[in-house]
């Protein structure tokens, strides 16, 4: 027995060795705050590591814990009491965890031993150590049950769990330009436009759990998801439609992908979980510093000794979107009705070429021939909601009586937001001619109209001027040329 018990505690020991060396890549827990009770499985003598004279512990019904255990597995039928139990334990060291999860659920009587962060053991024995700390909804995980050969000490259970993160991005694209911008935290775009997401969950520990339950959960503000648009891989692998729940609810704005068990689908200790997607900006969207901020969380199996779900912390991004605002005055800065406008984005299409899109034709109705319908001669301020960095030229489709149709006004809007940021904001907004408010998102300008000159025509004031003065002149020499003669004739 002392040979068998021996080789038990080597196992135990070479399974411990090979936890601590695993140093994750994820999120860690820690269980200095975690409460476990610890149950007496087998009670013996010990002696420098080694446990002799085995019996079954304090906390087991023997016939129920052993007939259960030759029912669940044929390694145990020969077993007749404690002793034969433990030699298979110890010939066996895989299967040690199924006989903790197999203990944990059979286990009688008030625990040996409670407390938090470590126990305190009143006697030598094998014992099973439990997380009995509530987790749920709560980014953290219960420690695996263990099975631990232990004197009558304060044992501190090893770390045995571990929790998935999750990031949430937004890429930002520039529509002139057509530069694209890496995975990050926030970006601008114009009300309309389709943006790329991502969600990124990276998974710890699986072995230690039977199915590896995840679910997405991205709640948007001002944001429409794309039908179809979503593709979800584990690692590199493509999952399809049918090896994923995919729920789109509008009213509330939440786009849920729920994986029933990733561990079926080929996922390992340390995979990755990709979801992207793309939205549209909605009309309704917010603009300037406040932006619309959307955030997603990650719901996942937390217990690895049966049920049980955590959730991450919401991971946070934003998108902002802006409003260009012209005043039309006139040289002293009056107000000056009588004007429409139309606003156009220098932007490059899918072969790189640049073409002048509208964003939209500001009071005044455009017919078939090209020419407008001014629709308010009493409007001065013109708005155009929801557009983001790039270039621009504002023209002049109707103009006031009396004035000069102004140049084509070409301005090129330029922002600055956090791109890796836990709360990111928008740090500048500027637009050339226009003035940017980084707190609004407004873009503002006087849009100045100069008089036209005037002219002569004919039969106008300035042909008379001159028939008055050629009459004049011509009268004036006739009265000389008479003076002239009659002192002749003297």
């Amino acid at each position: 027995m002392k040979k068998a018990m021996k080789k038990l505690m080597a196992a135990l020991l070479a399974v411990a060795m090979v936890c601590a060396m695993a140093i994750p890549a994820f999120a860690a827990v820690d269980i200095t705050s975690h409460t476990f009770e610890a149950y007496q499985i087998f009670a013996g003598d010990l002696n420098e590591g080694t446990l002799s004279n085995v019996t079954w512990g304090h906390n087991v019904t023997t016939a129920t814990l052993l007939n259960y255990l030759k029912t669940a597995n044929a390694a145990y039928s020969a077993c007749t009491d404690a002793k034969g139990v433990a030699e298979v334990l110890s010939n066996n060291p895989s299967l040690k965890y199924d006989f903790a999860k197999i203990a944990a659920d059979h286990v009688t009587g008030t625990a040996m031993a409670t407390g938090t962060g470590s126990v305190t053991l009143p006697s030598a024995g094998y014992y099973l150590i439990v997380d009995t700390t509530d987790v749920a909804n709560k980014h953290d995980a219960k420690n695996l049950s263990l099975l631990q050969v232990s004197g009558a000490t304060t044992v501190t259970p090893q770390v045995k769990t571990d929790i998935p993160t999750l990031e949430k991005k937004v890429k930002d694209i520039n529509d002139t330009t057509g530069v694209k911008s890496d995975w990050q935290d926030s970006a601008d775009y114009d009300i309309g436009d389709i943006i790329p997401y991502k969600l990124t969950a990276t998974l710890g520990k699986l072995d230690n759990y039977d199915k590896y339950y995840v679910k997405f959960v991205d709640t948007m503000t001002n944001l429409t998801y794309v039908a179809d648009s979503a593709s979800v891989k584990i690692d590199t692998t493509p999952l399809t439609p049918t090896q994923y729940k995919l729920t789109w609810d509008a009213p509330s704005k939440t786009l849920e992908i729920e994986i029933t068990d990733v561990k079926f689908l080929g996922a390992v200790n340390s995979s990755v979980i990709t979801v992207e997607y793309k939205a549209t900006l909605d009309d309704t969207a917010v603009l300037g510093s406040t932006g619309n901020p959307n955030q997603a969380h990650l719901i996942f199996s937390n217990n690895p000794n049966g049920e049980g779900y955590g959730k991450t912390a919401p991971d946070k991004n934003i998108v902002f979107t802006y409003k260009v605002d012209a005043n039309k005055v006139d040289p002293d800065l009056n107000s000056l009705p009588g004007a429409a406008f139309e606003l156009f984005k220098h932007v490059k299409d899918a072969s790189g070429n640049l073409t002048w899109e509208s964003k939209g034709i500001m009071n005044a109705t455009k017919h078939e021939d090209g020419t407008y319908t001014i629709t308010d001669a009493t409007k001065i301020n013109f708005e155009w909601n929801g557009i983001d960095d790039g270039d621009y030229k504002l023209v002049e489709v109707v103009t006031p009586a009396g004035y000069n149709t102004m140049a084509e006004l070409l301005f090129t809007v330029t922002a600055t937001h956090s791109e890796t940021a836990d709360n990111p904001v928008l740090i500048t907004l500027s637009g050339d001619a226009f003035t940017g408010d980084v707190s609004t998102g407004v873009l503002t300008s006087q849009i100045i109209n100069h008089r036209g000159t005037t002219l002569p025509g004919t039969g106008g004031i300035g042909t008379t001027i001159f028939y008055v003065i050629g009459g004049g002149l011509m009268v004036a020499a006739a009265i000389l040329l008479i003076t002239k003669k009659r002192m002749e004739n003297r």
